[in-house]
């Protein structure tokens, strides 16, 4: 059972940390998909975006620091201390 549940704990934060890479930053961003001729997107001033995909990488971050209080080994402590980091920096460069 708990092997289970190490493997759906893995599949939700990859789930997580794919969502974060696909999200665009700017809700218009399809526009230029459909219309190559557009050069400047118009202004995204909602942000819901980017407070959206902040809470999932504070989501991300807080089942890393649970999977390091329960980590056994140094290795998998590390691991852990990665992965947060990853969703952190992933993060900070699309939408910070």
């Amino acid at each position: 059972m708990k092997k289970i549940n190490m493997v759906i704990y893995h599949i939700i934060y990859i789930t997580g940390l794919l969502i974060l890479l696909c999200t665009s930053n700017n809700r218009y961003e399809w526009m230029q998909e459909m219309d190559s001729t557009i050069v400047q997107l118009p202004e995204d001033s909602s942000r819901n975006t980017a407070i959206g995909m902040t809470i999932l990488t504070l989501i991300l971050v807080v089942m890393q620091i649970v999977h390091f209080k329960f980590a056994r080994n140094h290795l998998e402590k590390g691991t852990v201390i990665i992965l947060a980091l990853l969703a952190i920096i992933v993060w900070a460069i699309k939408f910070s």
